[in-house]
């Protein structure tokens, strides 16, 4: 079976990588192998709570071979990479799909800062697994930045989208959308860090209330709410 251009378009961007690092037929063929390594370090980083995992459990988890496994991924770390790249593409969509119920662009923007805190408070079960990618993604901050920037590229061009809508309506301060989506994402991982790392005791969903509160202040015009909300004591 030949291996196309368009084939290799359809693929998520860790695909890719695993299929460059293939050779031949078994390109196509060995995406589905890649996959389900994918899956088996998701379901042993959850069930262990653990990043200490080995890629050997991957393996006999995935029911693939150490040598298909090497095929497509140069490490341990190149899994756990695809897994924030599935994840971070997986909570956009969804964190998407909630903005688009909103009307009002300060809405949609509200929804855009505080949405993934109400996932998060929503399945309190999959804390564990949250944990271990956390922890994971400050490792790989440091060791793989470039590849770690661009997993959170869905995040950032959502909030650039829905930033520079509502500048166009004046509803937000005039600026560089690219740059206060960074920034706004930056202090949403933050938050969701410094939560699951137990460092904030709050309810998630009140965190990201708050947040959003703080958020409204420096983006939004006056005419459109930008004073800041009293915290509920």
């Amino acid at each position: 079976m030949a291996f196309s251009v368009q084939d290799s378009a359809a693929l998520h961007s860790w695909q890719q990588r695993a299929v460059v690092r293939s050779l031949g037929p078994a390109r196509v063929r060995g995406i589905a192998g890649a996959s389900r390594a994918v899956e088996a370090a998701r379901d042993l980083a959850a069930e262990t709570g653990s990043p200490a995992f080995t890629v050997q459990q991957v393996v006999d988890r995935a029911g693939i071979s150490l040598k298909s496994f090497y095929r497509h991924f140069a490490g341990k770390d190149d899994v756990l990479l695809a897994l924030f790249e599935e994840d971070n593409r997986r909570g956009a969509e969804a964190l998407a799909a909630m903005v688009e119920m909103q009307t009002p662009s300060a809405e949609r923007l509200r929804t855009c800062v505080a949405g993934l805190f109400a996932i998060m408070a929503r399945t309190p079960q999959q804390r564990a697994y949250m944990s271990v990618m956390v922890r994971e993604h400050l490792r790989l901050a440091e060791q793989r930045p470039a590849e770690l920037r661009a997993v959170l590229e869905p995040f950032v061009e959502l909030l650039r989208s829905e930033l520079a809508a509502a500048m166009e309506l004046g509803v937000v301060r005039a600026g560089d959308a690219g740059r206060d989506a960074v920034t706004v994402l930056h202090l949403v991982i933050a938050n969701l860090q410094a939560i699951i790392l137990g460092q904030v005791d709050d309810d998630p969903a009140e965190v990201g209330e708050y947040l959003w509160g703080f958020c409204r202040v420096a983006l939004l015009t006056p005419s459109h709410g930008s004073s800041r909300p009293e915290r509920a004591s």
